[in-house]
C-alpha cells in the first residue's frame, strides 16, 4: 500500500514539474539583457528561489535546471545549456538544502549563500566561453539579478504560502500542521514573533509519501 501511494506521489510530479519548468522558461525570457560574454541577465532566480522554497532542494532543483536551460537554447544561446543547467540546478539544491525555516533571515541567509554559488558558476563559464575580462565585468550584473530574484520569490512564495498551503507542502517551509508547530515554527509570520497555525484539510495531512525531505 505503501509503495502504490509513493508511485502515485511520485507520478503526480510530473506534472507539476512540467507546468513549473514552463513558467520558468517564459519568465527567464522575458526579460533578457545582452551581456559582454555573449549571456544574457534575466529573471531566473525569482523562480529558481521559489520551486526551491515551494519544493524542497530535488523537484527545485530540477525545475530551476531545465527551466533557464530550456531558455538558452530557445532563446539562441545554445552555448550556455549546459553550464545554465549544472549552475542554476545547483543553485536551487543549496536553497533547499540550506533554507530550514520561513523566517526572513533565514532564508535570505541561505538565498545569498547559492546566489554566490551562481555569480562564481557564472564567472566560471564566462570565462571559458569568452574570456576572463568580460566574464570580471559580468559579476556585478549576475549579483544584482540575483538580489532582485531573491526580493520577487520571497514575496511571491510568502503570498502563495499563506493563500494556497497545498502549493508548497512538499519544500521544508511548507505550512504544516498543527501538531509539528511545537517543534518548527514554520507558521510564524514574519516580523512578528507570533505563530499562526494553519489547519490541513485530509487531503493535505502530512504523510511519509506526502513530503519531500
Amino acid at each position: 500500500m505503501a509503495t502504490q501511494t509513493k508511485g502515485k506521489f511520485q507520478a503526480s510530479l510530473i506534472p507539476l514539474i512540467a507546468i513549473m519548468t514552463a513558467l520558468t522558461t517564459v519568465l527567464t525570457m522575458l526579460v533578457k539583457l545582452p551581456t559582454p560574454t555573449r549571456g544574457y541577465l534575466n529573471l531566473s532566480d525569482a523562480m529558481i528561489f521559489f520551486s526551491a522554497y515551494a519544493f524542497g532542494p530535488w523537484v527545485g532543483g530540477i525545475i530551476g535546471g531545465l527551466g533557464p536551460a530550456l531558455s538558452d537554447l530557445l532563446s539562441g544561446y545554445p552555448q550556455w545549456a549546459a553550464f545554465t543547467f549544472v549552475i542554476d540546478g545547483l543553485q536551487a539544491v543549496l536553497v533547499g538544502l540550506l533554507v530550514r525555516k520561513f523566517r526572513p533571515a533565514n532564508m535570505i541567509a541561505g538565498s545569498i549563500v547559492a546566489g554566490v554559488w551562481k555569480v562564481f558558476g557564472y564567472f566560471i563559464a564566462g570565462g571559458i566561453l569568452s574570456g576572463w575580462g568580460p566574464a570580471l565585468g559580468e559579476v556585478a550584473g549576475n549579483a544584482g539579478q540575483m538580489a532582485v530574484g531573491l526580493v520577487i520569490a520571497y514575496a511571491l512564495f510568502a503570498a502563495v504560502r499563506k493563500a494556497y498551503p497545498p502549493l508548497v507542502r512538499m519544500g521544508n517551509l511548507g505550512v504544516q500542521h498543527t501538531g509539528a508547530l511545537a517543534q518548527d515554527d514554520t507558521s510564524t509570520t514574519p516580523g512578528t514573533g507570533t505563530e499562526t497555525p494553519e489547519r490541513s484539510s485530509a487531503s493535505e495531512i502530512d504523510t511519509p509519501a506526502s513530503r519531500t525531505r
